[in-house]
């Protein structure tokens, strides 16, 4: 089932549980103060989707803690059936957990985003299987991702069954992460193909077709037409251009500016998203202009990166046309805005700017595109 109205965004329960996650892990928690679909009134209200950027950005965050990707396995043990709301109880109501996996795969806008979370069921009659692929989001993340989808269906196969059910195998697109023994550990087996085509988890025959033990007759089919009134009253918070100049200062990062870029993170084409702009009585290049401005400032009076590398990190072709730039937003020269912001810089030899550092800082899970393989 995929409700346009709900494309871009994913369910309040799934962005609380993240974001608590994120808080008990001790991440950075201060960029986020100005994502007002991330706030409590929002977060507190069952209906509300929150935007995927919004809830991308957490997970950016949360591949900086301790685990690493492996995080996103890993936080599904603190994650009872409850946490997700509607979609784990449909996992665990239905005769079988092979008919029950079906039903979410075909409701998983529940949880997450319709326009970019893809999932497949395949039978050989052995064994069932289901495949997963997220969207061009920053490696980390997506690999992150991929991690915690996996897990999330372990996890609710066994509480739908009672038992500690071991996959018959796990495949993944990523190498080995260095949570490599944790991760076998919590799937309980070492049968992890690394760097496959596709990610999937696989169980036995045996095990998807016993009947649940807590299954009671119809409850599946009453849940279901329950996720489609929801789907229906589904509340998506961020206004679509608040949505896309987050999706757009996230292509700045990734230093990945341009229009066709930016529409399939939107899940729209280039001439869509031009005409979206145009209703609103803006342009691509105005809209491009205005978070470069942004993120120019924002690396001035928060960075002592060298002007030279801040030049390239918002797409001028030199110093000299960001200087021109920065004059005519504020009237003042870089070194004044630094400056004024307690960033003095010292200067060069022979005055002009400072040369670079040695080494200039990084950020370890800073967006950079990677397209996720999709399903075959």
């Amino acid at each position: 089932m995929q409700p346009t109205h709900a494309h871009g965004t994913i369910s309040v329960h799934l962005a609380r549980f993240i974001v608590d996650a994120l808080r008990r892990s001790g991440g950075d928690m201060g960029r986020f103060a100005r994502f007002h679909d991330l706030g409590p009134e929002v977060l507190g209200n069952d209906l509300a989707r929150v935007s995927t950027p919004s809830a991308l950005a957490v997970w950016e965050e949360l591949t900086l803690t301790e685990p690493g990707t492996a995080v996103g396995a890993l936080l599904t043990a603190d994650a009872p059936i409850g946490t997700f709301g509607l979609w784990d109880y449909l996992i665990t109501s239905g005769p079988s957990l092979r008919e029950s996996l079906k039903q979410v795969v075909e409701y998983s806008a529940v949880i997450g985003d319709p326009a970019n979370e893809k999932l497949l069921v395949e039978e050989d009659g052995r064994s069932l299987t289901v495949r997963h692929a997220t969207g061009s989001w920053g490696p980390d993340v997506v690999e992150a991702i991929d991690w915690f989808a996996l897990a999330m269906f372990l996890t609710r196969a066994r509480a739908a069954t009672g038992r500690p059910l071991v996959p018959l195998r796990i495949s993944v697109t990523h190498g080995a992460p260095g949570g490599y023994r944790r991760l076998a550990e919590f799937f309980g087996t070492t049968r992890i193909d690394f760097e496959a085509p596709y990610n999937s988890i696989t169980f036995h025959d045996d095990d998807v077709r016993a009947p649940l033990p807590k299954a009671q007759p119809g409850l599946d089919l009453l849940l279901a037409h329950q996720a489609r009134l929801t789907l229906a009253a589904a509340q998506p918070v961020m206004l679509w251009q608040d949505s896309f100049r987050m999706v757009l200062a996230g292509a700045f990062r990734e230093d990945t500016v341009n229009l066709e870029h930016v529409a399939g993170r939107l899940a729209m084409s280039p001439r869509t998203l031009q005409r979206r702009l145009r209703e609103l009585g803006t342009t691509w290049r105005e809209e491009v202009e205005s978070v470069r401005q942004e993120r120019t400032m924002e690396l001035l009076r928060t960075t002592d990166l060298p002007l030279q590398v801040i030049a390239a990190r918002v797409g001028y072709s030199d110093m000299r046309a960001l200087r021109r730039a920065v004059r005519r937003w504020d009237g003042r020269a870089p070194r004044d805005i630094r400056t004024a912001g307690g960033l003095a810089v010292p200067a060069a030899p022979g005055g002009g700017d400072p040369p670079p550092p040695a080494r200039a800082p990084t950020r370890k899970g800073g967006f950079m595109c990677k397209t996720a393989p999709g399903l075959a």
